[in-house]
């Protein structure tokens, strides 16, 4: 559960705009904006209420973990991956 926030995190961040709806009530649209913070906000008081009956601290964990990989984690781990790429090429170009 937490993984799936994790990506509801992702798409929320990148496409706040975009409008949802709840499978039972395709009636009630809402921003994906308004949905994170909604969600967020129930984990959040699910958490500080120790309420046991979902895992409120996974799906925290996920949510943040999209929203940071949006923010920061996507630039940070594809630029550290610049040196490595083209050692590689070196490495291959040495070896033809």
């Amino acid at each position: 559960s937490g993984s799936i926030m994790a990506i509801l995190g992702v798409i929320c961040t990148q496409y706040p705009d975009a409008e949802l709806a709840i499978i039972f009530l395709p009636f009630l649209t809402f921003s994906a904006k308004t949905g994170i913070i909604s969600m967020i906000s129930f984990d959040l008081l699910g958490t500080i209420m120790r309420w046991r009956y979902l895992d409120h601290s996974a799906h925290l964990g996920g949510v943040f973990f999209g929203i940071f990989y949006v923010k920061y984690g996507s630039k940070f781990m594809w630029e550290s991956l610049t040196p490595v790429v083209q050692c590689w090429h070196q490495l291959r170009e040495k070896f033809k």
